[in-house]
This record gives structure tokens, C-alpha cells and sequence, in this order.
């Protein structure tokens, strides 16, 4: 079973795992080589600088390294950077979380998601379009755009038992250049 602490516990198995998403890395705040190091590795419109050590954390959205380096001040120890998906708004078609649950007695779902291009991990708790506990027998949960994307994405990779931040675009995008970016991996936090 996966176990997750924190952000960067998240990180690490995301990336252990093999897992699609935006290009992030975690720094130390005084790793200035670092952090210009991804700026140049992974050009992009947006960045988000985020708190490693809780959930719904600071984060600032800068557009170059030197508004970042500006920021770092904000974080204690460490600080995650990632590319932001908000240039890719148009193209999202649900963003949200969710958690199979595998059991000899059926498998279910809990889902909280959007599908609005205003849509964030941040928001979609304050009006969720979609917030269920479900079979996954039901056909309502088979109906929602997306839903078989990020099932089928949790089947391959076998992220049952975890909650799943993700989102599903109509493009392909990501490190590994698919419809499905995950977000983050929680189970402790």
C-alpha cells in the first residue's frame, strides 16, 4: 500500500511511480543554481512556487526566475517548483480528486471535481460541480466527462486506496505527454 507524509513524499512517488505530470521539483530555498537550472530546462508562460510541508500551503505564481528568487524568503526550508497548468485552461475537461476503494465487496469512488476552465485543486472543494461516493457499477459515474481517463489511468498504475489530485485535458501534455496529469498523491496529509 502507498504511503505519502507529505509534498515531497508526493513528489518522490510520482515520479517512482512513473506518473504523468507538469514538470516540479522540490529545492532547498537557497538552491538558487537549482531553480535557474528548471527555469531553463522547462521554458513555460507560469510557474507556482508551493509549500512542501502542508497541505493547502502558500504558493505564489511567478513568470521568471527573477520573481521566484524575489518569493523564496516566504518558504522555511524547501519549496517546490512546477510549470502551471493555468495556460492550458481551454483544454481542461474535469480537474479534481479521487480515491478508489478496491474491496471483495465492490469497488468504490469518492469524487470532488469540476469541470468549469476555472477549475483548481484549490476551489473545487467551495462548489463542487461533482462530489460523490459511488459503486463504480453506477452508470452516473460513467457519465462524467473524464471519468473513464482518470479510471483508467488509476487501473494501469494501480492507485487504489490513495487520493488522487488530477486533472484531464483534451490534449496530450505533461512529462510523459498524456491526457492525464496528476497533481499530487495523498494518503497521511
Amino acid at each position: 500500500m502507498i504511503k505519502i507524509k507529505d509534498k515531497k513524499d508526493s513528489i518522490i512517488k510520482m515520479k517512482e511511480l512513473g506518473l504523468n505530470y507538469f514538470p516540479l521539483d522540490v529545492f532547498d530555498v537557497d538552491d538558487i543554481a537549482g531553480i535557474k537550472m528548471f527555469f531553463e530546462k522547462y521554458p513555460a508562460g507560469e510557474y507556482v512556487l508551493r509549500s512542501t510541508n502542508k497541505a493547502q500551503g502558500e504558493f505564489y505564481f511567478v513568470k521568471n526566475f527573477d520573481e521566484a528568487i524575489k518569493l523564496l524568503s516566504q518558504f522555511k526550508d524547501e519549496v517546490t517548483l512546477s510549470v502551471s497548468y493555468n495556460e492550458y485552461k481551454e483544454d481542461l475537461i474535469i480537474v479534481g480528486d479521487i480515491k478508489v476503494h478496491k474491496s471483495f465487496s465492490g469497488d468504490t469512488v469518492d469524487l470532488t471535481a469540476r469541470t468549469d476552465s476555472e477549475a483548481t485543486h484549490r476551489n473545487i472543494y467551495e462548489n463542487p460541480q461533482y462530489n460523490l461516493h459511488a459503486s463504480l457499477d453506477e452508470d452516473r459515474v460513467w457519465k462524467i466527462p473524464g471519468f473513464s481517463k482518470i479510471m483508467r489511468y488509476i487501473s494501469d498504475h494501480e492507485l487504489y486506496d490513495v487520493i488522487v489530485e488530477f486533472a484531464v485535458y483534451d490534449c496530450k501534455i505533461g512529462i510523459k505527454k498524456d491526457n492525464v496529469v496528476i497533481t499530487e498523491l495523498r494518503t497521511a496529509y
